[in-house]
């Protein structure tokens, strides 16, 4: 696998409805909540259910650099499933499965993403434990933010794989 592609697993238990998670995923309204990331929506689908939405966004997962994407909404199953295309600074995709009944949902997140600005594809054999741990701790804080946001316990059942290849099934 090339130093430039990196694999992420989460997952988490939170303690609120699927539909309410929903309606936050969905929205994209990620900044309200969420350190250091920036999301303007650029496109909207027609039909309202959110596939074919775009939305230009900035990540800054580190102190010294921030990540420029575009991320298009590739396909929407209110409520259980967002599978999102990602380009720019970093390229491919991502799908957030939510799974549950009453006041309990799992939330699983898989990414693939492969990083396209030429410092940090030249730097990656030697930078990418510092990668791996700011993608980590961005996403940590962004549980935290999402855990206060929503007054709610986020269990996070993370299984994070940056080196090795997600098992399909």
């Amino acid at each position: 696998m090339s130093d430039s592609i990196y694999r992420f697993a989460h997952a988490w238990r939170v303690n609120r409805d699927k539909e309410r998670l929903w309606a936050l995923i969905a929205d994209f309204r990620y900044d309200d909540w969420w350190p250091n990331v920036k999301i303007e929506r650029i496109a909207t689908d027609e039909w309202g259910e959110g596939s074919g939405s775009i939305y230009a966004s900035e990540f800054r997962p580190g102190p010294l650099y921030a990540l420029k994407l575009r991320v298009s909404v590739v396909e929407s199953r209110p409520p259980t499933v967002v599978a999102l295309r990602v380009e720019g600074d970093l390229e491919g995709h991502a799908v957030v499965r939510l799974h549950g009944a009453g006041r309990a949902t799992e939330v699983h997140c898989l990414m693939e993403l492969e990083t396209k600005r030429g410092w940090m594809r030249a730097l990656a054999p030697l930078l990418r434990p510092v990668f791996v741990r700011n993608h980590r701790r961005m996403m940590e804080a962004g549980v935290a933010g999402l855990a206060a946001y929503l007054d709610a316990d986020i269990v996070p059942r993370s299984v994070h794989a940056p080196y090795r290849r997600l098992a399909r099934g």
